[in-house]
């Protein structure tokens, strides 16, 4: 992202104001709204809080009446959130259910500075959303809060001080989350939400004041959460959808998410359709022994040779494997499976044992990765087998998706791929397995973290709220888990690349 922005949430104004005379006798406040908004160029409510109004009288005297004020953004009104704006930086925020991811910007330059990642530290208290949703529910509600406000405290603190940067220069913040986590982040209550008719306390949260939300950053800055649409349907997947673009696009394209969960959306500049459900569990770092995230030491390619079946895998860093990531278990399986190491159905094949990449490993059979330097990587036949239903689960519900609006896989023009699916995805391998349909490759937009560019977006261009708005009253939720048709299509999924061949077809 280099282009400047275009109105960012929070941007300094320098102006002279006119001094007080026996003719001019307007209120010192008064005076710089005027102003304001005479460099604003637009009808803007703005605001000034109390504290800083205590000190502004001495501060324009001692200033000659010239300042370089801090406007911050909130919805249709703008909040002078300092005097004096010299140092302005914003901030965009992922928080996923296992990973948070931030990244840092001058707002006056329209400059990323930095960006970082962490695990999400409620992690401790469950390794899913349904779990801490339990214990919410047991009374550790409050506790699940704190550790996630402060978890997000050290990510920017951390971020800040990386690049010589103080926490109180951050203006504005842009969060998106799914809607478990969202609630989480605000206290909100989470009982309703795993609960027919799964309603959650809110979907529009808006613009929030750093003092509610517990942030440490500018105390007049502000914070903007993403909405969300559902209970399953969260800020994230808005976000998504504003960076892919999707709710523009000419023809049907659809936007793939896969992380804890799966959420697919359908549609073009006319229509809007998403569903979500459980699909993603092998894609992360919690289903296996050899699971990781997406960084240093992690597997994300792998060859096998025809012949010899040496394997070669390449890692993040290029260091020696730790473990296989979400994009390293797609080339995996389907190297196994071109290889002849695993048949149609996922099982090792007689060739494998004879050749002896297949030994036992705590008293399961498992494929061998060699790691020198390291402890060999032993893939056994339960995570090929969580993979094939992580795999089938993906495949159908985009199928399903694609069909319920009367459409097959031909008429999508694009597909975007987005979350642990989407990073360093290999289209043509996730393809020849069946997880995704068999489309021209240039078909397939890779997009990394979208939720956190769609932050991203909104943090340099205010004028996206009206998008975001747009995008949620364009959506049809559709429950992708208790549909008829995807329990009957399931079934055929679970098969490398699938018992019907022909429905890959794009």
């Amino acid at each position: 992202m280099t282009d400047l922005p275009v109105h960012p949430l929070a941007a300094s104004f320098s102006v002279r104001l006119e001094k007080p005379s026996p003719s001019d006798k307007r209120a010192d406040r008064e005076r710089l709204v005027e102003a304001l908004a005479l460099s604003l160029g637009e009808a803007l409510p703005v605001d000034i809080p109390l504290g800083i109004l205590r000190e502004m009288p001495r501060f324009l005297r001692e200033r000659d009446f010239s300042l370089s004020p801090a406007v911050v953004f909130a919805g249709g009104r703008g909040v002078v959130a300092s005097l004096e704006g010299a140092h302005l930086y914003g901030a965009a925020l992922d928080i996923g259910s296992t990973n948070m991811a931030a990244s840092l910007f001058d707002l006056v330059e329209g400059r990323r500075v930095g960006e970082m990642e962490r695990e999400n530290p409620q992690t401790a208290e469950g390794l899913d959303v349904l779990t801490r949703m339990h214990a919410a529910m047991g009374g550790a509600g409050g506790r699940l809060h704190r550790l996630l406000v402060e978890g997000i405290n050290g990510l920017l603190l951390d971020l800040c001080l990386q690049h010589g940067i103080a926490p109180s220069d951050l203006y504005a913040l842009t969060i998106a989350g799914n809607t478990i986590m969202t609630h989480f982040l605000l206290d909100l209550p989470v009982e309703n939400i795993p609960l027919e008719p799964y309603i959650p306390a809110a979907h529009q949260i808006g613009f929030l004041s750093p003092r509610e939300t517990g942030i440490a950053m500018c105390p007049h800055g502000t914070v903007y959460v993403f909405p969300n649409v559902g209970s399953y349907v969260g800020g994230d997947v808005i976000a998504g959808i504003l960076s892919s673009g999707l709710y523009k696009e000419e023809t049907p394209s659809l936007l793939v998410d896969v992380g804890t969960n799966a959420e697919i959306v359908l549609g073009t500049r006319e229509w809007l359709m998403v569903g979500a459900g459980a699909a993603g569990p092998a894609l992360e770092s919690g289903i296996s022994e050899v699971g990781m995230r997406a960084v240093e030491g992690a597997v994300y390619a792998v060859e096998i040779d025809r012949e010899s079946l040496a394997v070669r895998v390449r890692t993040i860093g290029g260091g020696t494997p730790r473990g296989i990531c979400g994009s390293g278990m797609i080339e995996l399986v389907a190297e196994l499976f071109d290889a002849g190491i695993i048949d149609g159905q996922g099982r090792f094949t007689f060739r494998a044992e004879e050749a002896g990449v297949v030994r036992g490993s705590d008293g399961s059979r498992a494929f061998i990765i060699p790691a020198p330097g390291g402890s060999d990587l032993a893939v056994k036949a339960a995570d090929i087998e969580n993979f094939l239903l992580s795999k089938a689960a993906m495949f159908t519900f985009l199928q399903v998706m694609v069909q319920s609006v009367g459409l097959e896989f031909r008429d999508v023009e694009k597909l975007y791929v987005s979350g642990a699916f989407g990073t360093g995805i290999n289209a043509d391998k996730a393809a020849r397995i069946g997880m995704i349909p068999d489309k021209d490759r240039s078909a397939f937009v890779v997009m990394g973290n979208s939720s956190l560019k769609g932050a991203e977006m909104l943090l340099l261009n205010r004028f996206l709220l009206a998008d975001i708005g747009h995008i949620c009253r364009m959506l049809t939720y559709k429950e992708m888990n208790t549909d008829g048709d995807f329990m009957r299509l399931l079934p055929g999924a679970l098969f490398i690349p699938h018992t019907d061949p022909g429905v890959l077809k794009g």
